[in-house]
C-alpha cells in the first residue's frame, strides 16, 4: 500500500466552529499530541511548621498544547476537490475573534471549537494561541508550505468528577 493510499484511508483530524457549524478536515494528522492538565494548590504557610500545607484549589482546563498542522500546497493539489491551504489559515484565524453581530460580554468571545481526532481525542475547546511558520515560499511570495502550531484549551460548562473521568473512553 502506498503512503498516499494509507493517508487517504486514515481517520483525519477535524476542527468544527461550534457557533457557525463550519468545519475543516486536516490534510495531515498532527504528528504528535501533548495533553496537559495541571492541579492547582494553595500553599498555606503556618508559622513554626516545617512545611507548607497544600490546599486543593481546583484543576486547570485541559490543554492540547502546540498541535502542529502541516499544510503543503503540492500535496493539496493531488487531493480530490479544490483544496486551498490558505483557507485553513483563514479558518484558524477566524477562531481567534468574535463573530460578526455578537452583542454583550459573553457573546463577544471567539467561537468554541470541537477538536475531533477519531479514536484519539474529542474535546470542546477554544483557541488559546496560534503561530504560523511559513516554510516554503514561491518566487512571487505565494505560500507553498506552512505549519500552524495551535494551543487549544478545553472549555467546560459542568463540574467534572474523578468517577466521570474513569468512565471516559475515547
Amino acid at each position: 500500500m502506498s503512503l498516499a493510499a494509507a493517508l487517504a484511508r486514515a481517520p483525519r483530524c477535524w476542527l468544527v466552529n461550534v457557533a457557525s457549524g463550519e468545519s475543516m478536515q486536516c490534510l495531515f494528522n498532527p504528528t504528535q499530541l501533548s495533553e496537559k492538565l495541571q492541579v492547582n494548590w494553595n500553599r498555606l504557610v503556618v508559622p513554626g511548621l516545617s512545611h507548607q500545607v497544600l490546599q486543593f484549589q481546583g484543576t486547570s482546563n485541559r490543554q492540547l498544547a502546540g498541535v502542529e498542522f502541516y499544510l503543503d500546497r503540492f500535496f493539496a493539489a493531488e487531493q480530490p476537490g479544490d483544496v486551498n491551504v490558505l483557507e485553513f489559515r483563514a479558518f484558524l484565524r477566524a477562531l481567534t475573534v468574535p463573530q460578526q453581530g455578537t452583542e454583550g460580554v459573553p457573546a463577544t468571545a471567539p467561537p468554541r471549537v470541537l477538536f475531533i481526532w477519531p479514536r484519539v481525542v474529542t474535546v470542546e475547546c477554544v483557541v488559546a494561541s496560534i503561530e504560523f511558520q511559513y516554510r516554503q515560499l514561491a518566487i512571487d511570495g505565494t505560500v507553498l508550505v506552512y505549519a500552524a502550531s495551535v494551543t487549544f484549551e478545553e472549555i467546560l460548562d459542568t463540574r467534572i468528577t474523578s468517577e466521570a473521568l474513569r468512565q471516559e473512553v475515547e
